[in-house]
């Protein structure tokens, strides 16, 4: 999935900004660029998925069903439900709840397949599975309920619940390209302040919480039972002033874990490197910008050398569509010639004056230019003629550059080309400047003579 940039707003819902504090904006903007960084990295394989979610999985069910109470062990959940057994010493209906929970979570891996904004269909389908059927599941309540231990009320009539539950879909919906994490926080405190069925809450509003998660590309969020009692303070922190600070840090915090394990998984696998992929990002945000700079580079010369010469002889420019892929970028910013390619030519023939050649391509800068600005390697765009001895197709045009002998960019900057001149000065011209200085060189070359 794409990187969520889209801006992030409460409004419409019992929370606010101010209360959560812009923090932890930036933490989740944060957690989900290491999500993506660790997606488009090509090391989570279905291998390296399986050890993480194998390891995973019967955590994520006992945890979340002890802060409701089940005594089972993780070893003792994966009993439950991989055999079916019930375990001896523990309450029976502990066993069906790990069974109940874990086909919920099956179920909310295949709705993370549906990019549409979580709705209340897809929390009455989790409710319904949480509580392995039954007469109350997958339905809002009609009768009023009392969360233990909060002085917090939740809307008592059938007509007040669907009130509420309409709004939060609404918001869901609203809010559909904000920050998965985000999201999350918000639908999962939202859901247990509404409180919208006689049972199963806490276990249905986790679920939506990781059905938000994983639709993102972020692994699951365990809230360990160890953290029961913050968690409901946080929770009761949300209900009565609509603060979500706790509760965001304590899901941020259980969220980057989560991550860690994922990416630990990753090298043990892999070899996965979080600190190089972000250098490889970067690189390739450098080649990527590069590549747009070139391509309109020659749309403005082909349109100059055209207006300079189209009326009184025949242009032709061609474009080899040989963007620099991110290793021919590394290796031109290490001085390397194999990352050298075409980029385009130029072909005029004017009636009574001859027919010229030029060949743009790319290279690493030269110790000149190097020199004369201070900059370390990385490409330039260099020209070549046909060679006048004709012992191969093309040589080095040097001085007899039309216009500009070499162009690079002072990355990330793309609105001036820095060009080293035929008279081996150094000028920052626009990009239409260079065109212009590229025209009246070719028309200069037939003229020469």
């Amino acid at each position: 999935m794409p990187e969520q940039t889209a801006a992030f707003s409460l409004d419409a819902s019992p929370y606010t900004i101010e209360a959560t504090g812009h923090h932890v904006v930036a933490d989740a903007t944060r957690l989900q660029q290491r999500a993506d960084l660790l997606r488009e990295s090509g090391t989570l394989t279905e291998a390296t998925l399986r050890d993480y979610f194998g390891d995973k999985r019967f955590e994520q069910i006992a945890e979340s069903n002890a802060i409701e109470g089940s005594t089972l062990s993780i070893g003792e959940t994966e009993l439950a439900v991989s055999r079916g057994i019930t375990v001896t010493g523990h309450d029976p209906a502990y066993t069906a709840d790990a069974i109940n929970l874990s086909e919920a979570l099956k179920h909310m891996v295949d709705l993370a397949r549906d990019p549409a904004p979580t709705d209340c269909r897809q929390v009455k389908e989790l409710h319904s599975l949480v509580l392995g059927g039954g007469p109350s599941a997958g339905l809002f309540r009609s009768s009023p309920v009392r969360i233990s231990g909060s002085p917090h009320t939740p809307p008592e009539t059938w007509s007040q619940v669907m009130d509420a539950m309409e709004d939060w879909e609404r918001w869901s919906r609203a809010q559909a390209d904000a920050s998965a994490v985000l999201r999350a926080i918000v639908l999962h405190a939202w859901l247990t302040h509404v409180h919208p069925f006689s049972d199963g809450n806490g276990r249905t509003a986790r679920a939506v919480m990781n059905l938000e998660m994983i639709r993102a590309g972020l692994p699951s969020v365990i809230i360990r039972r160890k953290d029961r009692l913050r968690y409901y303070d946080a929770l009761a922190e949300s209900d009565l002033g609509g603060d979500l600070e706790p509760l965001a840090e304590l899901i941020l915090g259980r969220a980057k874990h989560s991550l860690q394990d994922l990416e630990r998984a990753a090298k043990r696998r892999q070899g996965y490197d979080a600190d190089q992929q972000l250098l490889r990002k970067a690189q390739q945000r450098r080649a990527d910008i590069w590549n747009d700079a070139a391509r309109l580079l020659f749309s403005l010369v082909g349109e100059a050398v055209d207006a300079v010469l189209g009326g009184t002889g025949d242009v032709d420019t061609r474009w080899y569509d040989a963007e620099l892929s991110l290793d021919d970028y590394v290796a031109l910013s290490r001085r390397d010639s194999s990352g050298n390619s075409w980029l385009f030519r130029i072909d005029v023939d004017v009636p009574g004056l001859g027919r010229n050649r030029f060949l743009a391509w790319t290279g690493y800068r030269s110790s000149e230019l190097c020199g004369a600005t201070g900059f370390d390697a990385g490409p330039s765009v260099f020209w070549s003629m046909p060679d006048p001895a004709g012992n191969r197709m093309w040589s080095h045009a040097y001085e007899r550059s039309p216009g500009v002998m070499e162009l690079t960019l002072e990355l990330p900057k793309v609105d001036r080309w820095v060009a080293m001149l035929p008279d081996g000065k150094v000028a920052r011209l626009a990009p239409s400047a260079v065109a212009g200085r590229v025209a009246r060189g070719v028309a200069k070359s037939l003229t020469a003579a």
